[in-house]
């Protein structure tokens, strides 16, 4: 059964809960309302802590013994007193979550240790308040702890992040108490923040419009303010409370009106006057906003997407005062106080992800383990020097055990010596592991494990920097990211294509970019740059398509169609055009242009596949092979000393190409046919 992780995103006024377990998760309702929202609200009463509901309920009662938004006090690295006992922020937070732990443990019906908790945007890697929510989590029960910054949790609600390509850049505006903006590049659970601003804004704004309330109602208002003991902080509760109330109901009225009492005159607050009020909070956020991108070298245009989130995105300012400033589309969710508990419990779905698995043995290493006699040893020093080969029997090591004596480790089979994990002097026991490689007769006499074979109606690529693969659709309908060692999908790029799609292939730009080069029925080209799903260009080649070949350097497109005939032939007509501009170059009638331009190609000459290939260490080297038959073999040597050492013979194919992880630990072959390609994973 897949392990539950509680979602706790804790605002100053409100507070959301979720609860993620394997592939799905939940928001949860407060038990005390019903609502989604839990108040951020603490109380100590006789018989211990309350929060949420119930402490919203004894606040009247015992006003000195309550605190609002218990997280604040952290922000301020600052302690509260309720009624004359001091109390941390951590404290205060720690007797929260233990309340929240305990009515999730009730709704679902078992213990959760387990516990995601989103943090401020400010709280960047390094901040002690990072550890004062860590050690709050675990004083709450939970013995495992992960903190998410809220902007990636934003960027990862489905609501608001849906169809962002791997690689997108969001800004993301999460409006509370505090108002942050934060710069994040989504790559699904491994989506990171790149920069962050943070201001008070949001908790100036309540002020400015609880100044406005004591001056309308300085007849009526001061007085209960003023008054003596718990009455006169009982009223100043109730203030907060009300202006904020109203202020979110402006998100649906023109014109709102209420009674702090039942018994004090009505209070009006127009959306205009709401405007006037957030003006300078709202150019606080936009100068944020240019602020972070500038910081990170970025503009406007490079953004995928502009995110509200948090309680003050229901401001009807916000959204028009974003778009005017930064051109952009705005999304925001329907219950934008949600988003960055959804995005927590979607990250929250993805831990399995994040699981690393054992190291699998090399084919080319083996382990040499010597039992220490007695189980403790010295090592008095080796006697094979790193990179050195050593015969069957030869003494690797010596080692003295307590009563003086000495004993040699002598290697069981050939090999070499990789690295000396241990000093001489050093203690040992009661096992010595070295590792060897193994010489190349034993590599020819045990293949290494294939891994898997991956098949795609369409083209595979490596990438230049070997550390992935990347599958393209044969009408260039999506491109993806896999994993070499297990082949998950870690990204996806859909492009937006028009008529209907006929070929598509992902070439390497000239500045090291991959990009989609993608043509339809109707002859119309788009390139894409596939990390940012950008459209870099767009043209038409009147003239129809039979070929398309790409000069990865000068970065142009040649397409080939029927040309005129000329005495009794037809001579193929090329069309040159720049995959920059989108403009055309030249026009050939030439039958032998293609052979005098090998430059041009229907497949990227710059990936990490080629037809010979050398290991990154320099030991190995793949070459594939024309079998003369229609198939094709993929053959291995050791370079030191030419012996082949595993040989695979590929399904029919038109070519075969052959290629090396960056770490070194993966051997491929990609066999290509007609409309069909196919890449075995070997792990070496």
């Amino acid at each position: 059964m897949a392990e539950p992780i509680l979602v706790v995103d804790v605002g100053t006024s409100g507070t959301r809960v979720a609860l993620a377990v394997g592939d799905r998760s939940g928001l949860l309702r407060e038990p005390g309302s019903g609502s989604l929202v839990w108040p951020s609200s603490v109380c100590l009463d006789d018989a211990g802590y309350l929060i949420g509901t119930a402490a919203e309920r004894r606040k009247r009662a015992i006003p000195r013994r309550y605190i609002d938004g218990p997280r604040r006090a952290v922000d301020a690295q600052a302690s509260v007193w309720l009624e004359g006992r001091e109390v941390t922020g951590g404290e205060a937070l720690s007797a929260y979550l233990a309340v929240v732990r305990g009515e999730a443990r009730q709704q679902y019906g078992t213990d959760i240790g387990r516990v995601t908790l989103t943090v401020p945007a400010a709280y960047l890697p390094g901040d002690p308040r990072r550890d004062v929510l860590a050690a709050a989590c675990e004083a709450a029960g939970f013995s495992d702890v992960e903190l998410l910054s809220s902007a990636v949790a934003a960027a990862l609600d489905p609501e608001t992040g849906g169809g962002l390509p791997s690689g997108a850049l969001v800004l993301v505006c999460v409006l509370g108490a505090t108002w942050s903006v934060g710069l994040v590049q989504v790559r699904g659970n491994h989506t990171v923040q790149l920069g962050q601003e943070t201001s008070g804004a949001g908790h100036d704004l309540d002020a400015l419009l609880i100044n406005d309330l004591r001056a309308e109602g300085r007849t009526w208002l001061e007085p209960l303010l003023a008054a003596p003991g718990d009455a006169g902080l009982r009223a100043y509760y109730e203030a907060i409370d009300f202006v904020r109330r109203l202020k979110h109901q402006l998100a649906d009225a023109e014109e709102v009106a209420d009674h702090l009492t039942p018994i004090t005159p009505p209070y009006r607050l127009t959306r205009e006057w709401l405007a006037a009020f957030a003006d300078p909070a709202l150019q606080a956020l936009v100068a944020s906003c240019h602020s972070v991108l500038a910081g990170a070298g970025a503009t406007p245009a490079d953004l995928a997407a502009v995110v509200l989130a948090g309680g003050g995105a229901r401001l009807p300012m916000v959204e028009p005062a974003l778009r005017g400033a930064l051109g952009r589309a705005v999304r925001r969710a329907a219950e934008p106080e949600l988003a960055v508990a959804r995005g927590a419990a979607r990250w929250s779905v993805g831990a399995l992800s994040r699981a690393v698995p054992a190291e699998r043995p090399s084919w080319r290493v083996e382990p040499l383990a010597w039992d220490i006699p007695g189980g403790q040893a010295e090592l008095v020093r080796w006697l094979v020097a790193e990179g050195q080969p050593f015969p069957a029997g030869a003494p690797v090591a010596r080692v003295r055990i307590p009563d003086e004596r000495v004993f040699d480790l002598v290697a069981p089979q050939a090999g070499t010596l990789l690295a000396h994990r241990v000093t001489a002097g050093q203690p040992v026991g009661p096992v010595l592991v070295a590792a060897a490689a193994k010489t190349p007769k034993a590599l020819a006499e045990h293949p290494p494990p294939h891994q898997h074979r991956l098949e795609v109606a369409g083209s595979w690529l490596l990438t230049p920097d070997r550390q992935r693969l990347v599958e393209c659709d044969g009408a260039g309908r999506y491109v993806r990211y896999h994993g070499i060692g297990d082949a998950a999908v870690t990204g996806e790029f859909v492009p937006e294509l028009g008529a209907a799609p006929v070929g598509g292939q992902v070439f390497v730009g000239p500045d090291g970019r991959l990009c989609l080069v993608a043509w339809d029925a109707e002859s119309w080209f788009t390139v894409w740059d596939v990390d940012t799903g950008k459209l870099t260009a767009r043209f038409r080649d009147p003239g129809g398509t039979e070929g398309v070949r790409v000069n990865e350097v000068e970065w142009r497109l040649a397409t080939e169609a029927e040309g005129k005939a000329v005495g009794r032939y037809r001579r193929s007509a090329i069309t040159i055009w720049d995959l920059r501009t989108g403009e055309r170059v030249d026009k050939v009638t030439d039958e032998a242009w293609v052979r005098r331009h090998p430059d041009y190609s229907s497949t990227s000459r710059t990936q990490g596949f080629g037809t010979t290939v050398a290991s990154p260490d320099g030991q190995l080297r793949a070459t594939t092979l024309d079998a003369g038959d229609g198939s094709w073999a993929l053959l291995v040597h050791d370079i030191a000393t030419e012996q082949e050492v595993f040989r695979a013979r590929g399904t029919p194919a038109r070519r075969a190409l052959a290629g090396f992880s960056a770490d070194g630990r993966h051997l491929l072959a990609n066999w290509e046919s007609e409309g069909r390609s196919l890449v075995d994973v070997w792990h070496v």
